[in-house]
């Protein structure tokens, strides 16, 4: 039955129609992301926009006229009066969720004294605390937190001054004012944000630093689904394509065999059948040859130049198992027959 079908299709046809099923398979499959159903992205859950902004507020003197000095100039310690330190956060989240927060401000003193291996080493601190605010809820997914302290600059010193002149030592002495803001999410987790300047102590001149990231976001990692239909759908269309192609390929593997597996035998009675069909006749009865006198016709040329001058039609019989097939011309008990074999069939 599947050999019939094969024979009934063109080779041409079934190479098309196997490459565009198998065009339409791959289409479907790298389409629908089915090798690679989900993928690990990084979703945004908070950002925070941090801003720092302080001022230099100075003694009366007969140099600079102006009250206070602005952010990022080099400062004359002994026209120092106090500083403005003002600490800015907005933050916002990725959805309204039971969270809350408090934050401090802190001045810290820290000695740092350089050793003969050449190493840094922080030899004394003392923090002071500025400000604090206990722990808040936040009602919204928006929040602003945003203080202002006051740094007074010659009561730091003076404990930088009492302490060098206490211990005699070559240090060097920064005073840094830093908020420190903590968020208690509702997993249970906390995350903690920091705000500082740095400011040299013990110095004619000195210059400000400032140390805090502009934008901050956190995230997290979540499977995000890359199918544009369920995996099901596309699992039965796949499916349903590949039996198809199995389907055709088979036939044309069918087909194929069919083409180069002819013998010699066959090719033979092929391109007679088709270069004299209009005066061949198949028949399927079995011929009885003892009831003729029979004269062997060596070609099929000769034969068919008979059957022009005889005007009788070509009959052919096949013997399919024997590998043998006759093409005759019976005119009264005579027969003119020329004979095929299948000589390969007969080697086996």
């Amino acid at each position: 039955m599947i050999k019939q079908i094969a024979k009934k299709l063109s080779l041409g046809k079934l190479f098309v129609l196997a490459i565009s099923l198998l065009t339409m398979f791959l289409i479907v499959l790298f389409s629908s992301h089915i090798l690679n159903p989900t993928d690990i992205r990084k979703i945004s859950t908070s950002t925070y926009t941090n801003d720092i902004n302080y001022r230099v507020y100075l003694m009366n003197n007969n140099f600079i006229s102006q009250p206070s000095l602005g952010m990022d100039e080099a400062y004359i310690s002994s026209m120092v009066n106090y500083i403005t330190v003002h600490f800015k956060q907005s933050s916002s989240f990725l959805a309204n969720s039971s969270l809350a927060y408090s934050y401090k401000i802190y001045a810290k003193l820290s000695a740092t004294y350089h050793t003969e291996s050449g190493k840094d080493t922080e030899i004394w601190n003392q923090v002071f605390p500025l400000k604090v605010q206990e722990k808040k809820n936040v009602e919204q997914n928006k929040l602003l937190v945003q203080e202002e302290v006051s740094i007074p600059y010659w009561d730091y010193q003076m404990i930088v001054d009492n302490f060098k002149n206490t211990y005699h030592l070559k240090t060097e002495v920064s005073l840094d004012v830093v908020m420190d803001i903590q968020y208690f999410f509702e997993n249970d987790t906390t995350n903690v944000k920091s705000m500082r300047i740095s400011i040299p102590m013990d110095q004619d001149v000195f210059e400000i630093a400032t140390d805090y990231q502009k934008e901050e976001c956190d995230s997290k990692t979540e499977k995000i689904s890359n199918m544009s239909l369920p995996v099901s759908v596309v699992g039965s269309v796949l499916v349903i394509l590949g039996i198809m192609e199995a389907i055709v390929c088979l036939f044309l593997f069918i087909k194929l065999l069919q083409i180069y597996s002819n013998t010699e035998y066959e090719r033979v009675k092929r391109k007679i059948k088709k270069d004299y069909g209009s005066i061949i006749v198949d028949i399927d009865n079995a011929i009885d040859f003892s009831e003729f006198t029979i004269f062997e016709i060596k070609t099929i040329d000769e034969l068919v130049d008979l059957e022009e001058e005889l005007r009788i039609p070509i009959l052919f019989y096949e013997k399919k198992k024997a590998g043998i097939c006759y093409f005759v011309i019976i005119k009264d008990h005579y027969m003119y027959r020329f004979t095929l074999k299948d000589l390969e069939q007969e080697i086996i």
